[in-house]
């Protein structure tokens, strides 16, 4: 199969500048994809920007999927895979992501091989991913919308951010499932002036796992640890640091919503 030939052939494809075998195009103002193949032809790498298309950044991605080929398409198949070091100023991005076809439907109803020679890439976050998301976890952060809103290439961090609660039922959550920042704030917030036994357990990128409770104060702690105490601005701060990690600089709208 010459997947060249595939990405050649889309509408108002044209070369991606300074790139060889890699293309840009545009279904459309606003909706740009480019693509490029590994060194060997046998895969490629695809992106979409939705609104934030930028040509430098797009030779940036496709450079270091190229780059990184072997870690990014390296047995056994994965939905995710995430490789740290990706750089791109002025963007903050700091980690390059692979998704595989598990997952992406890039040419999955007109051409079933290509779409199982493909991966959807982008940059990212260090705070957004795990880079150990099995499949169901993937489709979430990757499809849905209260997922990271991965084509738009000028975002700031959307953490990753996992959560269960007893709620003022009595009702546990029996696992923590993913829910957006402002959603975990607003539910450590809550605590405050309630039971005791009411809590808050989180999640973020590293998998590390702290509990929220209230006791004229919040206390946060994780298992075999003290917790501490916190009063409102200092919950903001230490939530803050605990979700962003190494990105907090690159912008905290998501928490402030």
């Amino acid at each position: 199969m010459d997947l060249g030939s595939i990405f050649a052939g889309m509408s108002n494809a044209g070369p991606l500048d300074g790139l060889s075998d890699a293309w840009h195009w545009a279904m459309a103002p606003g909706f740009d994809f480019a693509a490029a193949l590994s060194e060997d032809r046998e895969h490629a790498f695809q992106c979409y920007a939705l609104d934030s298309y930028d040509e430098e950044l797009a030779v940036a991605i496709m450079s270091f999927a190229r780059a990184h080929a072997g870690e990014l398409i390296a047995p056994p198949e994965r939905p995710l895979v995430l490789v740290e070091g990706f750089g791109h100023e002025p963007y903050r991005f700091d980690v390059f992501v692979a998704v595989g076809p598990t997952v992406h439907k890039y040419h999955a109803k007109e051409n079933p091989e290509a779409h199982q020679r493909t991966r959807a890439v982008f940059p990212a976050f260090r705070c957004e991913f795990a880079g150990d998301e099995n499949q169901e976890e993937t489709e979430y952060r990757y499809s849905r919308a209260a997922g990271v809103p991965v084509t738009r290439l000028n975002r700031e961090p959307w953490p990753y951010a996992k959560m269960r609660y007893r709620a003022p039922t009595g009702r546990v959550e029996p696992e923590r499932g993913f829910v957006t920042v402002p959603t975990l704030v607003q539910q450590v917030r809550d605590l405050e002036g309630g039971a005791p036994e009411r809590f808050v357990e989180f999640e973020n990128y590293r998998h590390e796992i702290r509990r929220a409770q209230w006791d004229e104060a919040w206390l946060i702690g994780g298992e075999g640890e003290d917790s501490q105490r916190f009063d409102a601005e200092e919950l903001l701060e230490y939530l803050k640091a605990f979700l962003y990690g190494p990105n907090l600089d690159a912008g905290t709208s998501e928490f402030d919503k």
